[in-house]
């Protein structure tokens, strides 16, 4: 599962949120590591491509700390700047107290200038005219102004990790969660800046019972107190059961609310065996919004993986029966396979993937009640009101690897415009009471349609497996082709070239 491949990458390089145990009784990390090494006598080559820069290691005790850098060039054909740049450097510490205790820690300091859709979209997440609060860079963070068209966005991550049992372990961070299989996620995914949060997981039988809670924040002006960003809560469960040895099943639920002046963090929600449809409505329907969802993977066989998601925010079983397709009717949800070794050639993944949510999902009469945090979604990045095609290829030979993805999409945009102000669905920022079209035939990618074709491709070299440090050059393609132009929707048709060398510890969402 995606899952499991996120972990072995994290494991590998010792990164965040990693559970050896829960994958080691069928994935050998050891193995996977020195089949990379490199012979060498030189102590500054094995520390180059082999080694953490510093690993202490005693009884009860082992620590690494490594330097982190993202350092690249490139170019965009649709910019009127002459290149593109990214200058990130950093601080890696990792390590184990005991065998029940470990932590990790990364610190980042960066300047960069994308790709000029890149921009154009981090400065819509952010505040007109600010200089501190200029734009959020999806994934990242808010950033300052740096130079006249760049950024400066630093940003950290780090956890402790507890396991007291061998059923149990405790995890309390500053950082991201992610559910699924698939490329995207349409219950929890990494989309958004990094957040604090507290997850307890327990394993017992077949099951694995997973708890998250989180401090997630709303930086628009119009939801400010006394100049102070809002705060809201996320409370999750997701239970993942191995109904057998090919099929998994898996049930989420989710509840999001807001911190005021009567209220703030519910103790209600600290229960971690309940449903919070029946707390919401204990609490009042108002106060908070839940969103329920579902998971499966089946195995066909040792090299196929079926998988899909389907997410519910709200249902009405009268307006199903009416077939008028009304607005209520909000839901998503996701198909896919993993073909691994295909076509009989080792280390080749190929990917597929169908993604389609309603309008006005992960939205709320309550516009700080909206399933997003820094103005970013929790779940797809996309929001709502689209369908999506994905197509995904990934091949590595010893330290070299080569990567493909083509996105083919729909979406709803609004105009935004004096003459046609509608609220189509697809912004889970707005309220879906207001300025709604019309109540029933509502239909995915309606309002300004888009057409969305979103190519890449990457290839590099492995240049330190223990710290995940990659030399590589990434080419895109993207067109952005709405009905209407607008001052907020724009025509792009961008090719987007870049080189450099990464510690690549996180993922870039670069598909918008």
């Amino acid at each position: 599962s995606e899952y499991v491949i996120r972990d072995r990458v994290s494991c590998l390089v010792g990164s965040e949120m990693c559970i050896r145990d829960s994958i080691s009784s069928y994935y050998n990390f050891s193995e996977a590591k020195n089949s990379l090494v490199k012979e060498t006598e030189s102590w500054w080559k094995r520390k180059l491509l082999n080694e953490h820069l510093v690993q202490i290691k005693g009884k009860d005790y082992w620590f690494t700390v490594d330097p982190i850098f993202d350092l690249q060039v490139g170019k965009d054909t649709d910019a009127d700047f002459n290149s593109t740049f990214n200058n990130t450097r950093g601080i890696f510490i990792q390590g184990g107290l005991g065998k029940k205790l470990s932590f990790s820690a990364s610190v980042y300091e960066s300047q960069g200038r994308f790709a000029q859709y890149y921009n154009q979209y981090a400065e819509s997440l952010g505040k007109p005219g600010s200089e501190t609060e200029v734009a959020v860079i999806p994934g990242r963070g808010i950033s300052k102004r740096f130079k006249d068209d760049a950024y400066d966005y630093p940003a950290a991550e780090a956890y402790l990790s507890y396991s007291p049992a061998k059923f149990l372990n405790l995890q309390f961070g500053h950082g991201k969660n992610f559910i699924g299989d698939g490329y995207r996620s349409l219950l929890l995914s990494d989309v958004a800046s990094p957040s604090p949060f507290l997850k307890l997981n327990t394993k017992f039988w077949k099951i694995k019972y997973t708890n998250t809670w989180m401090w997630l924040k709303d930086i628009r002006p119009e939801v400010e107190v006394d100049g102070a960003y809002l705060t809201k809560y996320m409370a999750n469960h997701y239970l993942s059961w191995n109904v057998s040895k090919r099929l998994n099943l898996g049930f989420f639920e989710s509840v999001m609310w807001i911190k005021n002046e009567n209220r703030g963090f519910d103790i209600n929600y600290l229960n971690p065996i309940i449903f919070y449809r029946a707390i919401e409505f204990e609490t009042g329907q108002e106060a908070g919004n839940a969103v329920l969802g579902a998971s499966a993977k089946y195995k066909w066989n040792d090299n196929i993986n079926l998988y899909g998601q389907f997410v519910l925010d709200e249902f009405s079983l009268g307006d199903i029966k009416a077939g008028d397709k009304s607005w209520k009717n909000k839901y998503g949800y996701q198909i896919g396979l993993k073909y691994y070794n295909a076509f009989k050639v080792d280390n080749l993944m190929l990917q597929l993937e169908y993604n389609r949510v309603r309008p006005y999902t992960y939205s709320h009469n309550n516009i700080s009640l909206n399933y997003g945090h820094n103005n970013q979604s929790m779940a797809h990045l996309w929001g709502a009101n689209f369908s999506e095609a994905i197509v995904i290829g990934h091949y590595n030979y010893k330290r070299w690897f080569a990567d493909a993805k083509f996105v083919f999409g729909k979406r709803g945009l609004d105009f935004n415009t004096t003459e046609d102000n509608f609220n189509s669905g697809g912004d889970i920022y707005k309220d879906y009471n207001v300025n709604r079209p019309f109540d029933t035939g509502v239909k995915v990618a309606q309002g300004n349609k888009t057409n969305v074709f979103h190519a890449e491709l990457q290839s590099g070299y492995l240049v330190n497996p223990a710290t995940n440090l990659k030399l590589f050059a990434y080419l895109s393609y993207r067109n952005f082709d709405p009905n209407a132009t607008t001052e907020t929707t724009f025509n792009n048709n961008t090719v987007w070239f870049s080189l450099g060398l990464r510690t690549d510890l996180f993922n870039w969402h670069f598909d918008f």
